[in-house]
């Protein structure tokens, strides 16, 4: 905002109305002051060609001011936040603009508010872009039905002067469209967190991460929780494959209010290792995505330029998200921006929103401040703090903002850089060098009193708190229950450990939140804690909150889960194919255990031990004879199942068979019970007779080895060449599952040409 510009109101007063609907401290400059680091070849990120409509839409609606009959204040169709604009950037009107509004909710009008030019702005080509037009700062009003507006001044009207409304829409009905959930950015812990579900699953999470929040998802039955903070209504949607409601990233905290009292200068210039502190994002105030231009990734922040917008103060914080979501559809829609100018918002309870496309840690060229947008970061304070107070919440945000953005690059806050204008602006030539703080506010780049005496007065003590920030952070361990998919699973308690590289009398306290909640405190000493819980899919967060109020977390998805797993049916035992011997016959066992959340497998004690996973069948052998299978199914979190049952297995040998044709004995130690049954004439054949639910038919082979019919109770099921290059014994070339009852198995010799011999060494079957 300019003060400069607050020319008095002449004689001729054009009221028209809105029709149609519409403490001081010296900073180290070390040795002489650096130029700034010249930024990298920038990337244009171009517009989203698949971007979707957003959740909440914004109506724009205008007036001509410059046509004669406007006339009297009237109604309007309803809206919350105005400004006004004209065709010529560079072609301001020549005197101040008031306005005057109605409130829905009361009836009444306001009084008179002044509306200052707006003194952002963009460089280089989004300044060149096509209707591009001049424009105050807006004003938000509230929700409003009636709208007045006058202009003083000696010339007549500026050409294109019009008045802009725009309504920020709702959701379902509420307030500006209702609390939004938060989200953050920090170093990741193990696991990583993936975007967490909500309900009977895990409550809506930040993300941890070095880059821009991710919003993947991983594997069913639930994905994988992150971290959560304060109390915010999750923004969920349904996993498509598992029906399981899954949160879509955002969550943050709110800052601690601690004393703004002066802090003593920092001494050292190095980077601040801090974490990006939590935010709302984009989708969370449902930024207008199919609006949104190309925007430029500089690969380098010299220096943040602290603003203010230059609103009004009174709003409630609960309208924060529509204040965000109207000053996004302004910039584009009336300043023809390519998206909002500004890389971040802040509103007056210290909460952060993301601004400009292309991701909160990424350095995206802002539309901000004129001349010094390529290489630089923006960050704008909902507000007039010409007249409001900056408060710690507000300035503790900043602080942390600054420290992890400069520090990503190198820089620190409290350093000073030397820069130079990419544009002229109303105060700098082009080409002109400053050397001012990496944290820095707009009237220091430009001629404005933004971001308002009283935010500026504090600039040096934000300097400060950025050199004050809770560093490493990480979970060192999470105990209780077992880990696996991005989520760690218990059954009533987890038990945290970490670690910082913070001293422990700069931490205030280690705060534990459970889905948002706060439910522990502890002292900056402590390095552990027991958590209670609950069933279901939670977020736990370790939070620091450091003595000067910032803060750093760190966090896991941890289910809770009493359930014992439980069968989808009896466990079916059959024989299969290989070597069967007098004392191991292979067999599959099948396995149909499942979990309510999270199966990890079974424990096998009898016939013998083994510890299996989330399979759906094991093959293992058995001796002849009755054998008795203990087993256990397990879930992730601990809880077991037990399933028990007793199978025979009896080998009948080739003797016990009933004979027709011409079969002769061979004996050997390597047939079953060394003996067996061989035959040459065509249609000779062995038949027996069993009770029981799985067969198999056992052969020699060799290769002069022939072919065989198998029929069962009947019917011919299956023709079988024993015919081998190798000679093998007790090979069982044919099973099959039954139901269980009396049974007839044959095998009739094929007389297979030049190799007509078969040779049977009898029957397995599991009674």
């Amino acid at each position: 905002m300019r003060r400069r510009l607050a020319i008095g109101i002449g004689t001729a007063v054009a009221v028209l109305a809105a029709g149609g609907g519409v403490a001081v401290l010296t900073w180290p400059s070390g040795s002489a002051p650096a130029e700034a680091a010249p930024p990298a070849a920038p990337t244009e990120v171009p517009p989203d060609p698949a971007a979707k409509p957003p959740r909440i839409r914004t109506a724009l609606s205008s007036l001509d001011l410059t046509v004669a009959g406007g006339g009297k204040q009237r109604d309007t169709q309803r809206f919350s936040l105005l400004g006004v604009s004209w065709s010529d950037p560079s072609a301001e009107p020549d005197g101040t603009i008031e306005v005057r509004t109605r409130a829905v909710e009361s009836g009444e009008w306001s009084g008179w508010q002044k509306l200052e030019r707006a003194d952002t702005g963009p460089d280089a080509a989004e300044a060149a872009t096509p209707g591009r037009r001049g424009a105050t700062e807006p004003l938000w009003a509230g929700p409003s039905d009636g709208v007045a507006v006058r202009i003083g001044g000696k010339a007549g009207l500026t050409k294109g002067l019009r008045l802009d409304l725009i309504d920020p829409g709702t959701e379902s009905g509420g307030r500006g469209g209702g609390e939004p959930s938060p989200s953050v950015s920090a170093e990741p812990a193990e696991p990583s967190p993936s975007p967490s579900p909500s309900g009977s699953t895990p409550a809506e999470q930040p993300i941890e991460g070095d880059g821009p929040v991710d919003e993947t998802v991983e594997e069913p039955p639930a994905e994988a929780p992150a971290v959560v903070e304060e109390q915010a209504p999750a923004v969920v949607e349904e996993d498509p494959d598992t029906g399981v409601d899954s949160v879509v990233q955002e969550v943050a905290p709110a800052v601690a209010a601690v004393a703004s009292e002066p802090t003593v200068a920092p001494t050292s210039t190095a980077p601040v290792k801090a974490q990006f502190p939590t935010y709302y994002t984009r989708t969370a105030w449902s930024a207008d995505e199919t609006i949104v231009g190309s925007v430029t990734d500089a690969k380098v922040v010299n220096a943040v330029w602290v603003h203010h917008t230059g609103t009004t103060n009174d709003y409630d914080c609960a309208d924060s998200a529509a204040i965000v979501r109207s000053i996004q559809s302004n910039d584009v829609k009336v300043k023809g921006l390519s998206d909002l100018g500004y890389n971040y918002m802040v509103d007056k309870c210290g909460r952060l929103f993301e601004g400009r496309r292309g991701g909160v840690e990424n350095a995206i060229v802002p539309a901000a401040t004129v001349g010094f947008n390529t290489g630089y970061a923006a960050i704008a304070v909902i507000g007039n703090y010409e007249t409001a107070a900056s408060t710690a919440a507000i300035e503790t945000i900043i602080a942390q903002v600054a420290a992890a953005r400069l520090g990503k690059y190198g820089f620190n806050p409290a350093a000073q850089g030397t820069f130079t204008a990419g544009v002229a602006n109303d105060k700098l030539a082009q080409g002109t060098k400053i050397t001012v703080p990496r944290l820095s506010g707009h009237r220091d780049a430009d001629a404005t009193a933004c971001p308002g005496a009283n935010l500026y007065a504090k600039l040096a003590d934000i300097r400060a708190k950025s050199q004050l920030m809770v560093t490493g952070l990480a979970l060192t361990s999470v105990t209780g229950g077992g880990y696996t998919g991005g989520a760690y699973y218990v059954k009533t308690g987890a038990k945290l450990a970490w670690s910082t590289a913070t001293p422990s009398a700069d931490i205030a306290r280690f705060e534990i939140l459970v889905d948002n909640t706060v439910t522990a405190t502890l002292p900056g000493d402590a390095r552990a804690a027991t958590v209670a819980i609950p069933a279901g899919g939670h977020g736990v967060t370790v939070r620091a909150v450091h003595t000067s109020g910032s803060t750093a977390r760190v966090g896991v998805p941890i289910y809770g889960d009493t359930t014992a797993p439980t069968y989808r049916a009896a466990l079916p035992l059959n024989l299969i194919t290989g070597t069967y011997s007098a004392s191991a016959v292979p067999v599959r066992l099948g396995l149909t255990g499942t979990d309510n959340l999270k199966f990890a497998g079974y424990t096998v004690t009898s016939p013998r031990a083994a510890t299996l996973g989330p399979v759906t069948s094991w093959s293992t052998t058995v001796k002849p004879g009755t054998s008795n299978w203990n087993i256990a199914a397990r879930d992730v979190a601990g809880n077991s199942r037990a399933a028990w049952m007793s199978r025979g297995v009896v080998l009948s040998a080739e003797t016990a068979a009933k004979k027709s044709g011409t079969w002769s004995k061979r004996t050997g130690s390597s047939y079953l019970g060394a003996k067996a049954l061989a035959a040459t004439g065509r249609n000779a054949k062995l038949t027996w007779t069993f009770t029981g639910r799985s067969a198999a038919l056992l052969f020699s082979r060799g290769s002069k080895t022939g072919k065989v019919y198998v029929y069962l109770d009947g019917k011919k099921v299956a023709t079988i060449d024993t015919r081998s290059t190798s000679t093998k014994y007790r090979q069982a070339l044919w099973v099959s599952s039954t139901t269980v009852k009396k049974h007839t198995v044959a095998i009739v010799v094929a007389g297979t040409s030049g190799r007509p011999t078969v040779v049977s060494d009898g029957l397995a079957y599991i009674r």
